[in-house]
């Protein structure tokens, strides 16, 4: 699936990293005028954890934002995959 945000594209991968045990989900995160980067989402419990988020600041605008927006997504995603 492929997200926008602003003027950065973000497609969910179709890696075999999502899974329930482990709660991920990847992202590709194509900022139009930086190089492309990953971005794995960890549900940990019920937390959803960014372990890119240092990486966004020196990526994207808005960092904070476009966390909230990835983290928001993967919840969407997770629970729509198991529940």
């Amino acid at each position: 699936m492929i997200y926008h945000y602003g003027n950065v594209k973000v497609e969910e991968t179709d890696s075999n990293m999502i899974s329930p045990e482990k709660g991920t989900v990847v992202f590709e995160v194509q900022p139009a005028d930086a190089t492309s980067f990953a971005v794995t989402i960890e549900r940990r419990g019920e937390e959803f954890i960014n372990t890119a988020k240092t990486l966004l600041s020196q990526k994207v605008e808005d960092p904070e934002d476009f966390d909230e927006f990835l983290r928001v997504k993967a919840e969407t995603i997770l629970k729509k995959k198991y529940g």
